[in-house]
């Protein structure tokens, strides 16, 4: 039953098509009401194909100005990373200038060598350097920078070395002042200043004067530059002035030193 009933239904619906159909009259007019029933659903075919061909073009620039972002990202980083390697490069140029600056005037045999390690302890102050007795460090070298007196070599390897910079507690250096000529003694202590000791009471040292090694000991050459003079002071167990120094090295930055022969005869 219920077939026939789709049948009749088919039948009475496409009836009227196509008697329509028969004359030209009635087929305009059934157009014209085909293209009012339908039109909006042609319309929104239209629209939506329109804004998926839309969102697609769209997506697509999207991809294309991601990517584009991304390489341009990737060329900002490569030449911040290659103006920060030229940077380093013009400043490990000028510290190394005025290395070769210094081993023009000094009449001493000179080998370069990095710093490529620290000693751990906080109440030593060693550094490791990069060359040892197969490039011709010995044992009691001094060790300097462009801007004055380092230290001296303790420990020689084939191929690495330590020395001991002037502020540790076991350092200690011969010296004078530069104006007046008195002698004394530098001694480290761990901090940021330097101990000038054993200094006559009658000394005219004063606040500003220049310390500079006085080649006495056998170890350092004379004349390096050690430092300025802070503060004078009489010591309190005997009759002798004593200065505090601020050395000319910064040994917190050390990079790069030469190291020197104790006299011109190891030259």
């Amino acid at each position: 039953m219920s077939g026939k009933r789709s049948v009749y239904f088919l039948f009475f619906a496409l009836a009227p098509l196509l008697f329509a159909l028969q004359s030209p009259d009635r087929s305009e007019f059934i157009h014209q009401i085909s293209l009012t029933v339908f039109g909006p659903f042609f319309q929104a075919g239209r629209l939506l194909t329109g804004t998926v061909r839309d969102t697609s073009e769209g997506i697509s620039r999207f991809w294309d100005l991601y990517h584009s972002h991304a390489q341009l990202t990737e060329q900002v980083a490569l030449l911040e990373q290659k103006q920060v390697q030229m940077t380093e490069l013009e400043k490990e140029n000028d510290r190394l200038r005025k290395l070769l600056d210094f081993k023009k005037i000094t009449p001493y045999k000179t080998l370069p060598a990095r710093v490529i390690g620290w000693d751990l302890a906080p109440w030593r102050k060693t550094a490791v350097l990069e060359k040892g007795s197969k490039q011709g460090i010995k044992k009691r070298m001094s060790v300097v920078n462009s801007q004055g007196l380092v230290g001296r070599v303790i420990e020689v390897a084939p191929y690495s070395s330590r020395m001991i910079l002037l502020p540790d507690p076991e350092s200690r250096a011969g010296a004078l002042f530069q104006e007046s000529r008195d002698l004394g003694v530098v001694e480290g202590d761990g901090s940021s200043l330097l101990k000038m000791t054993h200094v006559d009471r009658q000394s005219t040292v004063k606040v500003g004067d220049v310390v500079v090694t006085s080649g006495l000991g056998g170890v350092y050459p004379k004349g390096i530059p050690i430092g300025k003079v802070e503060t004078v002071g009489t010591e309190k167990e005997s009759l002798e002035l004593y200065a505090l120094v601020r050395p000319f090295v910064n040994f917190s930055k050390l990079e790069e030193v030469l190291c020197i022969a104790s006299s011109q005869a190891d030259s």
